[in-house]
């Protein structure tokens, strides 16, 4: 699982019916400090709550796959599975990353 902030979103005209009920989001990959890291990526919010500015996490690859509400397999490399209340990290172990 990855943490990145919803830079943006994408309105398409025509997508797969398994996308219908999706926003599409521009998520921005984040490190342990919050910071930027590695290029934006286009991510599916399943339930269409997602905000711009909101820190999510998500997950990439076979497991987004499988992120949507209907249950069905979805054509999508990222997906948007919950937004991050409070996150609390040990600043000892954030030495060296």
């Amino acid at each position: 699982m990855n943490i990145a902030r919803v830079i943006g979103t994408i309105v398409a005209t025509q997508k797969d019916e398994a996308l219908e009920t999706c926003k599409i989001c521009v998520i921005q990959p984040l490190d342990a400090q919050l910071q930027p890291c590695g290029k934006p990526l286009i991510a599916t919010d399943a339930t269409a709550s997602r905000g711009t500015d909101e820190l999510v996490y998500y997950v990439t690859g076979g497991d987004a796959v499988h992120t949507g509400l209907r249950g069905a397999p979805m054509p999508v490399d990222a997906g948007i599975v919950g937004i991050v209340d409070n996150m609390d990290v040990d600043p000892g172990l954030l030495d060296g990353l």
